[in-house]
């Protein structure tokens, strides 16, 4: 005998058995979710450059001109941004490993410990052949010996560091603790940040002349968001 449908009956059934309905919604909920994550459109590395700043940055000043480059200057990719960093003992060093371990970032700001360390690995791409990336410093009497380092597993020395101090403009958008400008190996668009790191390079070579243009996002300004390269290896200092 088959049960009547009608207001009591529907009453009945929803007493028992509402909470069915609300995981058959929550699940759906997570089940096109999780269709539109997997298949949203993510651009390729090739057509990415983004800058992970280990340190203080104006992010916002940071990413308006990183768009600027990109509508101006690099309009074949997709996607120019940057990321801040945690400082912080305990999840700084994790967050920055991990990132470097899956290839994430493409330009780095690091603080000197970090650089040296990671230098040392062989985790930075050298820059000792970017010509016209060196003639800007060597120009300029600009050493960037301070760059060198030696790869530990290899014994060789290449240039894979420019020490932030030689490009004083870039205080007014990013700042690490005697920080150096690198490009992380195992990136996925090496090509593009190069031609990024000297575009950079050109714009901030000089401070503002202006007073207020001269800000810098050094630590006392805001608070932490969460001589000539020789073409022989140089001593370590």
């Amino acid at each position: 005998m088959k049960t009547p449908v009608n207001r009591t009956t529907i009453r009945q059934h929803l007493t028992y058995n509402w909470w069915k309905y609300i995981l058959l919604a929550v699940l759906s909920f997570f089940l096109v979710d999780l269709l539109y994550t997997v298949t949203a459109y993510r651009s390729p590395p090739e057509k990415k450059v983004e800058f992970y700043v280990y340190g203080f940055a104006d992010q916002k000043g940071l990413n308006d001109y990183m768009a600027r480059v990109n509508r101006e200057q690099m309009p074949d990719m997709e996607v120019m941004d940057s990321l801040v960093m945690l400082t912080d003992d305990a999840y700084g060093p994790m967050q920055l490993t991990t990132y470097m371990a899956v290839g994430e970032g493409d330009l780095y700001l690091l603080p000197r410990e970090q650089f040296l360390s990671i230098a040392s690995q062989g985790g930075l791409h050298p820059l000792e052949n970017e010509e016209a990336l060196l003639a800007r410093f060597t120009g300029a009497g600009r050493s960037l010996q301070n760059g060198w380092r030696k790869i530990a597993e290899t014994g060789e020395t290449h240039l894979v560091g420019i020490p932030q101090d030689k490009v004083p403009g870039l205080r007014q958008l990013a700042y690490a603790q005697d920080g150096y400008l690198c490009v992380l190996a195992a990136g996925g668009n090496v090509d593009n940040t190069l031609k990024f790191l000297n575009i950079l390079v050109n714009d901030m070579f000089e401070a503002p002349a202006e007073p207020a243009a001269a800000a810098s996002v050094a630590p006392d300004a805001v608070t932490d968001p969460a001589a000539t390269a020789s073409p022989a290896a140089p001593s370590q200092p």
